[in-house]
């Protein structure tokens, strides 16, 4: 028997390994909520710690998380986990039906963690010289995705997607990493706001995230 069919046999639940705090992990969970799933085992490990299982595995929980695990299936790509989760519990979608849509929102998704994500990660883990270029450039393309975004209530339109869920953590974060917008961003704050009242996000804090909201 394989080692991800022993590890289905022992686990009853769709199973995702996140980090307390972190965007990815954070990301997945909201998507996590916005379905409201119950039969979802979150299993929370901080840098360090490790699983019996991902050794099992052979994951690599220093750069591999987070990480799925439904029955023999193991994923391990960000990208791939939002899209499976949205596939494998349908409702209520978080992507467009129309295939030109789709195609936008995952173009949109892979800006938003290229670059504000990476972003966001220079300004915790860089040089002082290297946080001030990256929140300066935070600031530029948020104000510039404001602009873009206009009064629309989500991303894509009257209805919450996946890009949207990309978007929440980074924004939850804004304070916490120094970055003050412009008040030409006013919008973005009360997109912004309408993402952080949805009880789905409120749901995906943990205790650390909670306190990073300055």
């Amino acid at each position: 028997m394989s080692d991800s069919a022993v590890l289905a046999n022992r686990r009853a639940y769709l199973t995702i390994f996140s980090r307390p705090s972190g965007l990815l992990s954070h990301l997945v969970r909201v998507v996590v909520r916005e379905k409201n799933l119950a039969n979802v085992n979150i299993e929370f490990l901080r840098p360090g710690d490790e699983n019996e299982d991902l050794v099992h595995l052979k994951v690599d929980t220093a750069s591999e998380l987070p990480v799925l695990i439904d029955r023999q299936l193991v994923l391990t790509d960000v990208r791939t986990i939002l899209e499976y989760i949205d596939e494998r519990f349908p409702h209520p979608p978080l992507m467009p039906i129309d295939p030109a849509e789709r195609a936008a929102a995952r173009q949109a998704i892979e800006e938003i963690r290229g670059e504000f994500y990476k972003m966001a990660d220079i300004i915790e883990n860089g040089s002082a010289a290297k946080v001030r270029a990256a929140r300066k450039s935070l600031i530029s393309g948020l104000t510039g995705l404001a602009t873009s975004m206009g009064r629309r209530k989500y991303f894509l339109g009257s209805e919450i997607s996946l890009v949207d869920c990309a978007m929440a953590p980074v924004l939850w974060r804004l304070g916490s990493l120094g970055v003050k917008m412009p008040g030409s961003a006013e919008n973005l704050n009360e997109y912004a706001q309408r993402l952080f009242a949805r009880p789905a996000f409120k749901a995906s804090l943990t205790e650390i995230e909670e306190g990073l909201r300055v």
